[in-house]
């Protein structure tokens, strides 16, 4: 009986460590910031690096909810194996532009609608800017 209680507190115990390993990954990430980035001669792809303010954590995908053209609206995610884990680590990503692309907005908060204007196409010009 004892080794029966013993054996379900273990599966108990990996299970739950499992979830929260596994689970954080799928955790946004509203800190995150674009750092440098450049855009294709042709324009359709932007290489841009990512970074988090804080000492602790890392990225290791995002996704565009923005439904394709014109505004980008990213929503970055933590990686696997918890808070402080580089299980999974990116910085660098690759954003498939189209030529109406005009916005890219960084997931910031906990709202599904709170995003901030990050970089911006100059209409004159076409050369993608920060947004201050």
């Amino acid at each position: 009986m004892m080794k029966k209680i013993i054996s379900i507190i273990i599966i108990i115990a990996v299970v739950l460590s499992a979830t929260y390993l596994i689970g954080s990954g799928y955790i946004i990430n509203g800190g995150v910031y674009i750092g440098e980035y450049t855009v294709s001669e042709d324009g359709t792809e932007m290489t841009f690096k990512t970074g988090i303010p804080t000492s602790m954590g890392y990225i290791r995908g995002y996704k565009d909810v923005g439904g394709g053209v014109k505004p980008h609206y990213l929503k970055f995610y933590n990686t696997f194996g918890g808070l402080n884990s580089s299980w999974g680590a990116k910085s660098e990503f690759v954003l498939t532009l189209d030529k109406e692309d005009t916005e890219i907005y960084v997931f910031r908060g906990n709202d599904e609608y709170e995003y901030e204007l990050v970089l911006q196409k100059n209409e004159e010009t076409g050369i993608w800017e920060r947004v201050k």
